[in-house]
């Protein structure tokens, strides 16, 4: 005696249940923390400076600690060329779950010229950089090994690539309107991070000092240097520790990241004999950051970047 209904029913079941195994077995997993890809271009430099790139990494992860949507690349950006790098290979297909990031030490003008230059290439319609590429000056990178200062560099470049000072026109949190010489950062977060220290109560009541002057690619997009003195994102480094200050993670936050401030240093706003000191000390003027190329718009197509005024 057979049982054709219960038979069908049983078949049905069996096949949906290999369906939805087969369905859950190739669903890619949806990432939970923020992902930073380094892709090496070129001849890869050597083992200590290949670590510092990793340190710097493994210091912006541990920072950063909230997912970004995933990014498929428009089929009209192909080339690193798009991105200031000429002769490089085309850009990977893959969707970008966080930032991908493109690093190349070559020959630029020898020691004490250009150090060279970093920044986002690709960012987000919400702003967040997608896509960005660090070039350094292998006789200049050399030197910042061989004097112990190649980490701070590496990490206070890396930081412009994920959007310190790079995309802070397009999250509207400078103020340059009343006095262009004394322009404020009006973030929240890393305005509430600055009150926090020692002075920052007055420095920082309603808004974080700017760096307002020197060249074009200081301005702007820096921490000011006669405030912040030696911390990691004024635009020039002394010989010292550079701390990677709650204020420096508050932008991050401000940007629209998720953030954790376990990794930042003890900072104290410097007085007036630290400042002193800071400013006749031999400085390292850092490179200039790149601003975005591109941007993705609300469906995803590829558009020139144009700030926010």
């Amino acid at each position: 005696m057979t049982f054709p209904s219960i038979s069908r029913r049983l078949a049905l079941a069996v096949l949906a249940a290999i369906i939805t195994a087969c369905g859950t077995s190739t669903r890619p997993e949806q990432s939970t923390a923020y992902e930073l890809e380094l892709i090496w271009l070129g001849t890869e430099p050597s083992a200590q400076v290949r670590n510092s790139f990793d340190v710097a990494g493994n210091t912006i992860r541990a920072t950063i600690v909230g997912p970004l949507s995933s990014v498929a690349l428009p089929a009209s950006f192909t080339n690193l060329s798009q991105c200031g790098l000429p002769g490089h290979p085309d850009i990977g297909r893959e969707p970008i779950r966080g930032l991908r990031i493109y690093a190349i030490v070559e020959s630029i003008d020898g020691p004490g010229g250009t150090l060279g230059s970093a920044g986002p290439c690709l960012i987000r319609n919400d702003d967040t950089p997608a896509l960005g590429v660090m070039r350094f000056d292998d006789a200049d990178v050399q030197n910042l090994l061989s004097a112990g200062r190649l980490p701070s560099v590496v990490l206070h470049e890396m930081l412009h690539v994920v959007g310190f000072g790079t995309v802070w026109t397009d999250k509207g949190v400078i103020d340059t309107a009343t006095n262009g010489a004394d322009a404020r950062y009006t973030g929240l977060f890393a305005r509430q991070a600055c009150r926090d220290f020692n002075g920052g109560a007055t420095v920082c009541a309603n808004t974080v000092p700017v760096h307002s002057t020197d060249g074009v690619g200081s301005r702007y997009s820096h921490w000011r240097e006669n405030v912040f003195a030696n911390e990691l994102m004024t635009p020039f480094l002394g010989s010292g520790a550079t701390p990677f200050s709650a204020t420096t993670i508050g932008a991050l936050e401000d940007i629209g990241y998720e953030v954790s401030y376990e990794t930042a240093h003890p900072f104290t706003l410097p007085g007036t004999a630290a400042l002193r000191a800071d400013a006749a000390a031999p400085q390292l003027e850092l490179g200039e950051p790149m601003l975005p190329r591109f941007k993705l718009d609300g469906a995803g197509r590829l558009t020139p970047y144009r700030p926010r005024r």
